[in-house]
């Protein structure tokens, strides 16, 4: 698709992503750095020229993790990296756009490193071109989803407030939840929209096909794409004699089996387990992990995935699990719905549920985790049993059993 060119945000710094301190491009779903299974979208969507935003400090990472996944061999396209240096470390999405949009000379599909998702984008283009749409905001009702592990909090589910016409998706508002604090007013709606529907029930997955014209309404005002700059050309379309249309794509359920806006650690969480099935499909260059048959092994696993580096002792049971790598699993370990990441030791007989386990955790014989976040370099001693906390540095230097 020449046509179009995709632009991938990888610069942002994932502030909701704590206690995980990796760059949020850059933290493993699947073991594939997160930034991998958006480039795949768009490569899967025929873009052949692609321009990722990424901070300077993270730019040979990207280049090597890039190389490594194969993708440029499965898919012929040029890649850009434009390296934004700490001087710019407080731009926003807008403010990216507006002081780069001499590198864009064609329509684009813009993409944030947090869409993980199975699903084919080639009809979310098909749409936007039919429409001659001045922007596309891709939606979906399914987006992956959980609490995070650690303390309970009542969270609500993040969504978003869009008003749009039932039969063609046209916008009339699009608003996350985090950006509302008002009223709408929905008098200047009913003209323009007589099928008007106002909804909560989707989320704006962070994906937009939007005309190369537009962007030379870009002012510092805009700071942030969706917050700002998106609701600025909505709002443009009641203006006297607009030509501006504006759209929600509500992808189609059959579309694939998996899709998330991973900007929360439940979210993230959620989706390294979700996108399991897929895994070989999207990332066939990682190969297949380790299998085991039971008769022989002693060891049961199921729709799970354990990286060939690690090692795992007999009659332990992994189910819904994500295992990294140069991990040593003891015997009779339990792991059930959780995300271990890389260089952890789990003693005999250990249980670990519905937990993230950061790398270098060492987790004692017979210790029992259960929806907790350890953060990296932690020890839980053995014997110890530790629920619904996040595992951190404190005094005592470790977690002991009480």
């Amino acid at each position: 698709m020449r046509d179009l060119q995709g632009v991938l945000l990888c610069s942002g710094s994932g502030s909701r992503m704590k206690p995980l301190t990796t760059p949020k491009c850059l933290l493993p779903v699947v073991g594939v750095p997160m930034f991998l299974y958006p480039l795949s979208s768009i490569l899967r969507a025929g873009i052949k020229d692609i321009k990722i935003f990424v901070r300077d400090t993270n730019e040979p990472i990207l280049k090597t993790e890039v190389e490594k996944s194969g993708l440029l061999k499965q898919f012929n396209a040029n890649i850009e990296y434009i390296k934004i240096t700490s001087s710019h470390d407080d731009f926003g999405t807008g403010d990216l756009l507006r002081h780069y949009h001499n590198r864009f000379t064609h329509d684009l599909l813009i993409v944030s490193c947090d869409f993980v998702s199975d699903s084919s984008l080639i009809p979310f283009v098909e749409f936007f071109r039919a429409y001659e749409a001045t922007l596309v905001a891709l939606v979906d009702d399914n987006c992956a989803n959980s609490p995070a592990p650690g303390p309970k909090v009542k969270k609500a589910k993040a969504t978003d407030l869009i008003a749009m016409d039932e039969e063609t998706g046209q916008l009339a508002y699009l608003c996350g939840d985090d950006d509302f604090d008002g009223v709408v007013g929905t008098e200047k709606f009913v003209d323009k929209f007589p099928k008007l529907s106002l909804t909560s029930k989707y989320n704006d997955c962070h994906v937009y096909a939007v005309r190369n014209s537009v962007l030379q309404s870009l002012n510092k005002n805009f700071i942030s794409f969706k917050a700002d700059f998106v609701p600025f050309l909505i709002e443009s379309q009641f203006d006297e004699n607009s030509t501006t249309s504006c759209f929600a794509y509500r992808l189609p359920h059959e579309n694939g089996t998996v899709t998330a806006h991973a900007n929360t650690t439940g979210a993230y969480f959620e989706v390294n387990k979700e996108i399991l099935k897929s895994f070989n499909r999207l990332m066939p260059a990682k190969g297949n992990g380790l299998t085991f048959n039971y008769r022989t092994d002693k060891i049961a696993m199921n729709d799970s995935r354990i990286e060939s580096t690690t090692k795992v002792g007999k009659d332990s049971v992994i189910k819904r699990s994500v295992v990294l790598n140069t991990c040593q699993i003891g015997e009779k370990v339990k792991l059930k719905e959780s995300l271990i990441l890389n260089n952890v030791i789990i003693g005999n007989g250990a249980s670990i549920t519905n937990s993230i386990i950061c790398d270098d955790v060492e987790i004692g014989d017979n210790a029992e985790v259960i929806n907790c976040i350890v953060t990296s370099g932690q020890k839980v001693a053995a014997k110890a049993k530790v629920q619904n906390e996040v595992v951190e540095d404190d005094d005592d230097g470790g977690w002991t059993d009480d």
